[in-house]
């Protein structure tokens, strides 16, 4: 959120159409839709999607009506993608974890207040994954990798991320905070966390944290795939794998000082 004196509505709107543009659902609307999804009168959002289109950074199909991202579009997300340093040291990971495991590999973080997003992926071409979508963003409450997030929050945090309620999202799903709580801080570094079909029926997901130079949460990778393809001596390859990235990761940001607190501990 931009700061008290130093917003522009025009700025604003330009980067809300951009970023609905990049989600999945969203990705090719038309000016009704947009103005709709956005809440603005479809006169002020033309101006912005003429002035985007101009710049190539929207499309527009004459037939169906609908504008996407452009071509320019491209090239900012490669030049930003340059310049995340934590995307080109999960990039390898992420090869590393779908070659192994035949399984999806993603990189998700957190986006905005109370969701997460997918940034990166790696599919194989093998039944057992599944299909994500980077730029999809999702409640952090409603996957099992967003214990993570709740992981390395303070009280104040959690206190806020878990007031909406823990939503029923299969029979699996843990609902009750304190019971979250509990499963939260038996988390650690340098662990993974293990799910099988808790948020999404028949989904399978083994996910560990993405640590920064100061120790904070920078992600978290995840493999995912389909429960029923995968064997008992399957699953605990996965997760064999998963431990060794874990430890790879924990082993990197051991490197550099660790501040006096933090969250979650290190694995014993």
């Amino acid at each position: 959120m931009a700061r008290a004196g130093y917003h522009s509505p025009g700025a604003d709107l330009t980067a809300r159409v951009l970023k609905l543009l990049s989600r999945y659902r969203t990705r090719e609307s038309t000016l009704s839709e947009i103005a709709a999804e956005l809440d603005v009168s479809k006169t002020t959002c033309l101006r912005v999607l003429r002035t985007l289109q101009g710049h190539d950074l929207l499309s527009y199909d004459d037939e169906t009506r609908r504008y996407r991202l452009g071509e320019y579009a491209v090239v900012i997300g490669v030049r930003a993608e340059e310049g995340l340093d934590v995307l080109h040291r999960v990039r390898p990971l992420l090869a590393a974890i779908s070659r192994h495991t035949g399984l999806t590999a993603a990189f998700v973080q957190r986006a905005g207040d109370n969701r997460m997003m997918y940034m990166a992926k790696v599919e194989p071409p093998s039944a057992a994954g599944v299909s994500v979508s980077v730029g999809n963003r999702f409640p952090i409450t409603s996957v099992s990798y967003g214990k993570w997030v709740v992981a390395f929050a303070d009280d104040e945090e959690r206190e806020r991320l878990l007031a909406p309620g823990l939503a029923q999202m299969t029979a699996a799903t843990t609902t009750d905070p304190t019971r979250y709580l509990e499963q939260v801080d038996a988390l650690r570094r340098g662990e993974i966390l293990e799910s099988t079909g808790e948020y999404v029926a028949g989904i399978y997901a083994v996910s560990c944290p993405v640590v920064n130079a100061r120790h904070e949460l920078a992600g978290v990778l995840v493999a995912l795939g389909v429960l029923a393809a995968l064997d008992d001596e399957e699953r605990r390859d996965v997760c064999r794998h998963m431990r060794r990235i874990a430890a790879q990761c924990t082993a990197e940001a051991a490197a550099h000082p660790r501040p006096s607190t933090g969250r979650p501990r290190e694995a014993s």
